[in-house]
C-alpha cells in the first residue's frame, strides 16, 4: 500500500473544501475537515445509514453513533449520522424490505456484489447511483489509491466500468486467515511433526486417536467445508474455480470422487467428528477446550481464546498452524480459502435518496486518508492508541479493557477495525497487536506463504449479467441442495462412491454445464474491464 496519505488541512469553518497537502504521520491531533458539513447551504449535514452491526460492537453498543470512532469522526467532518441497524439475524431480509419499500437511508453499507442481478442492477433499480464522476471530483483519497492500483479498480467496477461503491480494501499480506491448526503439544509428544500431506494428516489423526485416546481427532462444522479447505488437496474448488483459465465446478470433477473417498475412509475409521453435520461452532469449541479434538479448521483470532481457556489448567496445552494441505510432499498449494482484495462486504452506496451525493462522497473518502485511516484503525492518540517511535500502539483501554472486554469488543466499541467497512482493513500493525500470542502470529505467516498461488486459481469477481444472474441462481438452487445432499451421503457411506458417475450424470441433467458457462462468459468480461 502506498504510504504517502494526503493530509488533510485543518480548517475552522466547517463548510471548508478538502485539500491535500504533505504527508503525515498519523497526525490525529491536527483533526481536519473531510467533507463540507452544509448541503444546499441548510446547515450542518445530517445523513441516514444503514447498517448491520456486528455482535462484538452490539454487546457494548446500542448504535454505532455511540462508538468513539462515529463520535470523532463527526468532530473532523462536522458530519452527523443516524444510523438504521437491522435486528441481528434478520439482516438479509430486512435489507429486501427496506429495497421494497423504496424508502431509503442516505447511505447503504452491504455487499452489493450478492445484490441479485448484481451492483448494475442495484443502479438500474434505482437504489444506488453510479459514482465515477462523483468520485472523479470529491473523493482524491480513493481516487489516487485506485489510480495507483489498477488490479484492485478491476474488482471494484463493474464489468462496463462503473464504480458503485466507496469499497472496504485489504492491504497487507495476510489475506489467508484460516487453515487447519493442530494440538502442538500432542505433536510433540508424539514425536510428530505438523501434517503437509493428506497421507501425513492420517498417520497423524489415528496417532490422535489411539495414544492420546482424542474422541474426535479432526473436529469441524458442515459450514467450515464450504471453503477451500481439504479439497485444495485434490486440485478442485469446493464450488467454481479456474483451472488454465477455464471455469470449472469442483463438485463436478473427478477429483472430488477422490476427496469423497477421503472423507469417508476418515468417517468410518473414526478420524473426523461424527457429528460435524449438526454441531454448531459452540458444540465444536467445547471439544476444542476439553481436549477431546485435536485438529480442526480455525480462524486465527480464536487461537487465542482457545490458548486463554486451556493454559490455566495446563500450561503445555499449544498449537500449531499447519500448511494448506497436498497430496505429495513438496507440492505447493494452489487452492485454499482466502480474503479477496476488496472485500465486497462492508461497502458504502450513496442511494438515490441522498439529496448530497457530493457531500457524501467527501465525507466518505476521509476514510481512504492517512489520518481517516489512523482513526478508523487506532482510534482517537492519547486514548486508544499511542504514537511509539511512528508505530501506532494500542493502549490498555484495547488491549486490556477496565470493562472486561475482550480485545475484539474494545475494538468494535471504540474503532471500525474488526469488520469490513469503507476504508482500508487488515493494517499489519492492527494485526501485529490483535495477534498477541506467536501461534496466532506463527499462523498468519504459515496461511500466507502460498497466497499468491491462488492467482490462478481463484475466481475473481466476476458479474453476471441481469439475465445471467437470474438463470445462474435458479440452477445453482437446486444443483446445491443436490450436491449438499449427496455430499454428506458419500462421506457418511449413506450413497457408495461406485455411484458418483450417476451423481456426475444428475448434476449434468440439472444443467450445470450451462451454470459453468454462464461464469465463463463473465470471467470474459472481467478480463475486459478498465
Amino acid at each position: 500500500m502506498n504510504t504517502k496519505w494526503p493530509r488533510l488541512l485543518a480548517a475552522s469553518v466547517l463548510t471548508a473544501a478538502m485539500a491535500a497537502g504533505c504527508s503525515s504521520e498519523g497526525g490525529t491531533k491536527e483533526a481536519s475537515t473531510a467533507a463540507p458539513s452544509a448541503g444546499a447551504s441548510s446547515g450542518p449535514l445530517t445523513l441516514s445509514y444503514w447498517v448491520a452491526m456486528s455482535g462484538d460492537a452490539a454487546r457494548s453498543l446500542k448504535s454505532l453513533g455511540d462508538s468513539m470512532f462515529f463520535q470523532e469522526l463527526e468532530k473532523r467532518t462536522g458530519v452527523h449520522v443516524n444510523f438504521q441497524h437491522p435486528a441481528t439475524g434478520s439482516e438479509k431480509e430486512q435489507f429486501n424490505l427496506m429495497i421494497a419499500s423504496g424508502k431509503l437511508p442516505d447511505v447503504i453499507e452491504s455487499d452489493f456484489t450478492t445484490y441479485p442481478g448484481g451492483p448494475e442492477k442495484a443502479i438500474t433499480d434505482k437504489v444506488i447511483i453510479p459514482l465515477n464522476e462523483i468520485i472523479e471530483k470529491h473523493a482524491p483519497n480513493l481516487k489516487k489509491y485506485l489510480d495507483e492500483h489498477p488490479d484492485v479498480k478491476k474488482e471494484v467496477v463493474t464489468d462496463n466500468g462503473t464504480l458503485y461503491a466507496f469499497p472496504t480494501i485489504g492491504i497487507g499480506n495476510t489475506q489467508s486467515t484460516t487453515g487447519f491448526v493442530v494440538r502442538k503439544d500432542w505433536l510433540d509428544e508424539l514425536g510428530l511433526t505438523a501434517p503437509e500431506t493428506v497421507d501425513e494428516w492420517t498417520h497423524v489423526l489415528r496417532q490422535f486417536k489411539e495414544k492420546k485416546g482424542a474422541k474426535t481427532p479432526m473436529t469441524f462444522t458442515l459450514s467450515e467445508l464450504n471453503l477451500d479447505r481439504l479439497n485444495g488437496a485434490y486440485g478442485i474448488g469446493y464450488s467454481f474455480y479456474l483451472d488454465n483459465g477455464k471455469v470449472k465446478y469442483g463438485p463436478y470433477e473427478p477429483g472430488y470422487k477422490n476427496y469423497m473417498a477421503q472423507l469417508n475412509a476418515w468417517y468410518k475409521e473414526g478420524l473426523i467428528d461424527p457429528d460435524f453435520a449438526a454441531q454448531d461452532t459452540k458444540a465444536k469449541e467445547a471439544k476444542i477446550t476439553n481436549g477431546t479434538a485435536g485438529a480442526f479448521p480455525s480462524y486465527i483470532g480464536p487461537l487465542g481464546k482457545y490458548l486463554l481457556a486451556m493454559q490455566p489448567a495446563n500450561p503445555k496445552v499449544d498449537f500449531v498452524a499447519t500448511q494448506h494441505p497436498v497430496l505429495k510432499k513438496g507440492d505447493q498449494p494452489t487452492i485454499f480459502s482466502a480474503a479477496y482484495t476488496y472485500r465486497g462486504q462492508g461497502s458504502a452506496g450513496i442511494t438515490t435518496a441522498n439529496k448530497n451525493p457530493a457531500e457524501t462522497a467527501k465525507w466518505l473518502d476521509y476514510l481512504y486518508s492517512e489520518e481517516g485511516h489512523i482513526l478508523k484503525s487506532f482510534g482517537v492518540e492519547g486514548v486508544t492508541f499511542n504514537m511509539v517511535n511512528g508505530y501506532p500502539t494500542y493502549t490498555d483501554l484495547i488491549l486490556k479493557n477496565p470493562d472486561n472486554l475482550s480485545v475484539a469488543e474494545a475494538m468494535s466499541k471504540y474503532l471500525r477495525v474488526a469488520t469490513p467497512s469503507p476504508g482500508f482493513v487488515g493494517d499489519p500493525r492492527y494485526g501485529e497487536q490483535y495477534n498477541s500470542f506467536q501461534q496466532q502470529k506463527d499462523a498468519s505467516q504459515t496461511f500466507n506463504v502460498y497466497f499468491q498461488n491462488l492467482e490462478k486459481t481463484r475466481m475473481p469477481r466476476v458479474m453476471e449479467t441481469t439475465d445471467e444472474g437470474q438463470e445462474l441462481s435458479s440452477l445453482m438452487s437446486e444443483i446445491e441442495t443436490y450436491r449438499s445432499e449427496m455430499f454428506l451421503k458419500f462421506v457418511m457411506g449413506a450413497e457408495p462412491l461406485s455411484n458418483f458417475d450417476k451423481y456426475q450424470a444428475q448434476l449434468k441433467s440439472m444443467k450445470i454445464e450451462r451454470a459453468i458457462a454462464i461464469k465463463q462468459s463473465a470471467l470474459e468480461r472481467y478480463y475486459k474491464r478498465k
